[in-house]
């Protein structure tokens, strides 16, 4: 990638990750809603997000997108001043402008040179902002010394009486660092001081004490009391102060209304002490004013060491996932490399005696061996992102959707840490949001049918992720009406997608499959949330493709939980080497269960589908050589005493597969299938084996699903009626 081209990589990955802080700043702000006051550092956080989305997009020629923030800064500077109301109306509009930076940026990324028609988000945001301000609310700070106020921005200022008029004790916490290492003092003092309230500004002291280190007096609004946040904050170079009651306090006495050691003890509002910055902002990293309500960073520069400055704070790099694929693609033909070298040396040893050099070959061999998994191991570490990434964006759709239905909805998350592979997490995007829209158009009822149900007015929909074994699952499920299964077959049954045979006989779980089949839904008439019967079909094929499994658990009047079952990366896998039909195949070793032996009579046919009895449960079989219709699959079974079962599964449900051979486990790189071969059903993607052998992947996921559709009909009673007939 050249020059350029990286680094507007960089800024498109950057941009899109500020966008996402706004995004999950703006979901907290709205669950506050109703609370008596809105939390000011989530109001912080999101004008400083929208701060830097404009100072890069002009750095990169990303006009819209500076045009869209710099209006949208504005307003945002209104709130944290309190001059508008952050209400629903005002979140409206700040959720809107997340959807035009989306927009923007892809329009962007692609160089369209056509501009995004954001006229009418800019008006409405300008109509916010030119409105006349709030009546102040502020109380009174009359009491508190002129030096201090001479150094606080107009934000600063307005905090200092938000937290007055909140009947909040005021404190001066003063304390001294070590100049090389302020920023993590000021941190370290900062996360203990938010457990106790809010810190309002960072003021500079004269009373440094030594060169080597600095002094601050942090003001801090509470309501604990003085021994509670000295109990709390205090340690070696940190003492605690009331402001404006004249009370005497461990440390120092304080002056009504002063900060003892700050402008108000002899030095100039704004100066600065050995060096130090005039202020530091409220994040706890010094700064220098420019203008009310603006800062700009400027580290602190070490008296001597002149390197220390240039070294990045941090530890990360950014890499493009092309990258990544190439590594791997790499990895994979040192795979085959291993597996050929081994394969040369199996040779070498049947041909000629043991020596000394062969014997040196097979430690260098397993050395690769071992190597090389510790290579895959730490490419699929590099690829693995949390889930997070996809759930918290999923706040913001509930919300859109929910005030568009007109229904009151909580979207509840556990286990966002929970990793999975980049390329699955996004191709997980569209499934999710099906499922829920879904949930709240179909699945919750509105506010008033809820409380004539007894339920709480509010849809509960939780969003859950946790590692099963080798495997992820992600679970969906709402507290709303459930499904029954009777009226979805008798629906499918009225648009012809079934016959009415097969409604007499079908039972619930097949019935609920019908949910996933396209042109399915219970609604006559479309909306705009559902209704077109492409939904759920989207959600199938998409988990189908990514080797996942969907299940349908639902409870008529109490909810529907889906359940989605995914590999946890479909790179780089172990597989298990397999031969049907002389044909060679893959199965990923994640999917398999054991492998066992069977005979000819051990396998029974019910109902016409083949299946066999493994200790006491029902597995329904299914041949490779006669589902992929291979060349010899009618000959019949080879050794009829002899006959190789792989039993594989997905979620609860288990299938066996009937090979000729079973041939070792590798590892493989999974690698994507040409056109030709991209639509076959039961085949995920090709591999290399070594020896310039090229073999398929086995869906499982796909495989599994075709087995439970074709045993689908064969009952327990039918099973049991078939086996005593063999058996006598």
């Amino acid at each position: 990638m050249s020059g350029p081209d990286r680094n507007l990589q960089d800024f498109l990955s950057e941009a899109q990750e500020t966008v996402e802080a706004f995004s999950r700043c703006l979901v907290e702000l709205d669950a506050q809603q109703g609370q008596e006051e809105t939390d000011p550092d989530l109001l912080n956080a999101a004008f400083r997000a929208v701060h830097s989305l404009k100072g890069m997009s002009g750095m990169f020629g990303a006009s819209e997108v500076a045009a869209l923030s710099h209006v949208l800064e504005s307003l945002l500077d209104d709130l944290r001043l309190s001059k508008v109301q952050l209400d629903q109306e005002v979140l409206d509009v700040l959720f809107a402008a997340i959807e035009a930076f989306q927009r923007q940026l892809g329009a962007f990324a692609n160089g369209k040179t056509e501009a995004i028609d954001v006229s009418e988000l800019m008006g409405r945001i300008e109509a916010l902002h030119s409105a006349p301000p709030m009546a102040a609310t502020g109380a009174s700070i009359a009491g508190i010394d002129d030096g201090v106020l001479g150094v606080l921005t107009e934000y600063e200022e307005h905090r200092l009486r938000e937290n007055i008029r909140l009947g909040r004790n005021l404190f001066r916490v003063h304390a001294t660092f070590d100049l090389l290492a302020i920023d993590v003092g000021i941190e370290a003092l900062k996360e203990k001081m938010k457990a106790y309230g809010e810190v309002i500004t960072y003021l500079p002291s004269t009373d440094g004490g030594a060169d080597d280190r600095i002094a601050l007096d942090i003001l801090l609004g509470s309501k604990c009391t003085l021994a509670e946040i000295t109990a709390g904050v205090a340690d070696e170079g940190v003492t605690v102060h009331v402001v404006g009651s004249g009370t005497e306090s461990p440390g120092g006495a304080s002056e009504p209304g002063a900060i003892p050691g700050g402008s108000a003890s002899g030095s100039s509002p704004g100066s600065a002490p050995r060096g130090a910055s005039a202020a530091l902002s409220r994040d706890g990293a010094p700064t220098a004013r420019v203008q009310a309500g603006e800062t700009e960073v400027v580290a602190p520069a070490p008296a001597e060491d002149s390197d220390f400055e240039l070294r990045s704070l941090s530890q990360t790099v950014r890499v493009d996932l092309e990258r990544l694929d190439n590594l791997m693609n790499l990895v994979g033909e040192l795979g085959v490399v291993h597996a050929s070298l081994t394969g040369l040396y199996d040779e070498l040893r049947v041909r000629s005696a043991v020596s000394d050099l062969t014997r040196a070959l097979q430690v260098q061999i397993r050395g690769m061996e071992r190597k090389l998994s510790l290579l895959q191991q730490a490419i699929l570490e590099v690829r693995m992102v949390p889930l997070g990434q996809v759930f918290d964006k999923l706040k913001r759709v509930v919300r859109k959707l929910g005030r568009d239905a007109q229904k009151d909805v909580r979207l509840h998350i556990t286990g966002s840490d929970t990793e999975l592979d980049k390329l699955i997490v996004e191709e997980l995007s569209a499934p999710l949001m099906h499922m829920v829209r879904n949930c709240i158009d179909h699945g919750l009822e509105f506010p008033a049918e809820r409380i004539e149900l007894g339920k709480p007015a509010t849809g509960r929909i939780d969003l859950r992720a946790f590692q099963k074994g080798n495997r992820v699952v992600l679970e969906v499920e709402d507290d709303g009406r459930g499904m029954d299964w009777r009226i979805i077959r008798d629906r499918a049954l009225e648009r012809g997608m079934i016959s009415a045979e097969e409604a007499r006989v079908m039972e619930e779980h097949r019935a609920l499959d019908l949910v996933f089949e396209p042109g399915f839904s219970t609604r006559d008439e479309s909306t705009e949330l559902s209704g077109r019967g492409v939904g759920m079909d989207v959600v199938k094929t998409n988990i189908t493709r990514l080797s996942g499994m969907i299940d349908v658990d639902t409870q008529p009047g109490r909810g529907t939980r889906l359940a989605i079952t995914l590999p946890v990366s479909l790179a780089i896998i172990q597989a298990l080497v397999i031969q049907s039909a002389r044909q060679t195949f893959c199965i990923p070793l994640n999917s398999v269960l054991e492998a066992i032996m069977l005979s000819e009579d051990d396998i029974l046919t019910v109902e016409g589908h083949e299946v066999v009895s493994l200790r006491g449960q029902t597995l329904p079989i299914l041949h490779l050589s006669r589902l992929f219709d291979l060349p010899g699959a009618e000959l019949g079974y080879a050794h009829p005493d002899r006959i190789h079962v792989v039993v594989v599964g997905v979620a609860q449900h288990r299938v066996g597969l009937v090979v000729d051979d079973l041939l070792g486990q590798q590892d493989v790189v999974v690698k994507p299938l040409g056109e030709a071969l991209r639509r076959v059903p039961g085949i995920s993607g090709a591999t290399e084996l070594g020896a310039n052998r090229t073999v398929l992947l086995l869906d499982v996921a796909a495989l599994v699903t075709e087995a439970l559709r074709r045993a689908g009909g064969v009952s327990r009673g039918a099973f049991a009626r078939e086996r005593g007939a063999n058996v006598h």
